[in-house]
């Protein structure tokens, strides 16, 4: 059996439109049939994102809400039955935080609206000590509804103490290093990568060598491929995620790597769908092999299992969890269960 957690919305100051999530759901997952069964639940106010630590024993959790009604991060342990114990709280100086990372000893956290970065040191129980730094994005982009200010989205580890904080409305994935002896990240706009204008770089993953990043631009519904290996990045590819047919919202949300590293997913909230794309091996850039629907409403996540068999998207606005089993020979999609979850935002695998 698996384990896995659910973020959810459950109210005040979210973009969700009927937020009715429970908190943070633990669920069973069966790995060779696809099947959900319900753990417990833990009680918190719009836990969209969830990170676990790599010794699997805390588990952090966002309170994505504007500032004025004071949000917070929080630390958990995670117990033996997988149930979650409160550690601590922190309170989050910013607005909608909607992404965080464990780095090192440091749990480094995004926030949407008010376009700011957070990072908090880390205890050896787990427990969170306050923010020791505060770093503020600043800029406008062309999409003068959805970038008139800077809109910190994603914070990606890559190589030893080093992050990207990805802006939506600077279009770019903004590089960070630690520094030791002042305990600060300090920019490193060298190794920044920057995507085409007005696209809205949301997320990004890399590929295992750390070589190649695709980002997603939600506002064009584009992945922006970035060669790395020679120093600065150059764009070698953008390719859309959109089916040709859809003439609604675009609204891209997740992407994903396929655990072997061959094929890449993208999820788009309008026309319901995540793009299956494989990664050639030579290049490293992306061909389109499938659509697939999400058979439900705004798939704002969506996560797979270590070992690469299962896809979990998770439907914010039809309420559920709907499972993918994956074919890892051409990436390919069949649903298998659908299991009703309130607002699902986020899908984090223990």
């Amino acid at each position: 059996m698996g384990v896995f957690y659910t973020g959810s919305y459950t109210g005040q100051g979210t973009p969700a439109e009927n937020p009715e999530g429970k908190g943070i759901g633990c669920f069973e997952f069966n790995l060779e049939t696809g099947e959900i069964t319900e753990k417990s639940y833990t009680k918190q106010r719009n836990p969209s994102y969830l990170v676990i630590s790599d010794d699997k024993k805390y588990l952090y959790a966002v309170e994505e809400t504007q500032e004025n009604l004071k949000p917070k991060v929080h630390a958990y342990k995670i117990k033996n039955n997988g149930d979650l114990r409160l550690i601590n709280s922190q309170p989050i100086s910013g607005d909608y935080a909607c992404h965080l990372a464990i780095i090192e000893n440091k749990l480094v956290l995004a926030s949407y609206v008010s376009g700011n970065i957070l990072s908090y040191p880390i205890n050896t129980d787990g427990s969170l000590n306050s923010y020791s730094q505060d770093i503020r994005h600043e800029g406008v982009g062309p999409n003068k509804e959805r970038q008139e200010a800077a809109h910190a989205h994603m914070i990606y580890p890559f190589a030893h103490n080093q992050m990207y904080a990805v802006d939506l409305t600077l279009d770019a994935a903004k590089a960070y290093q630690w520094k030791v002896k002042t305990k600060q990240w300090e920019s490193t706009p060298n190794l920044d990568i920057h995507i085409a204008s007005g696209s809205g770089a949301r997320h990004m993953v890399m590929d295992y060598n750390q070589e190649f990043a695709y980002i997603l631009g939600e506002l064009t519904g584009e992945i922006f491929v970035a060669d790395l290996s020679v120093g600065e990045s150059t764009i070698v590819q953008n390719i859309s995620f959109i089916p040709k047919n859809h003439d609604g919202a675009v609204g891209g949300a997740a992407i994903r790597l396929h655990p072997n590293g061959k094929f890449l997913y993208a999820s788009n909230r309008g026309s319901e769908t995540i793009a299956i794309f494989k990664i050639d091996d030579q290049s490293k850039q992306l061909s389109l092999v499938a659509h697939q629907s999400t058979y439900g409403k705004t798939p704002r996540d969506f996560n797979i299992h270590p070992e690469g068999k299962w896809l979990i998207a998770a439907n914010q606005d039809s309420n559920s969890l709907e499972v993918f089993e994956i074919n890892t020979n051409d990436g390919t999609l069949q649903k298998k269960s659908t299991f009703k979850v309130n607002t699902p935002v986020n899908i984090c695998w223990l």
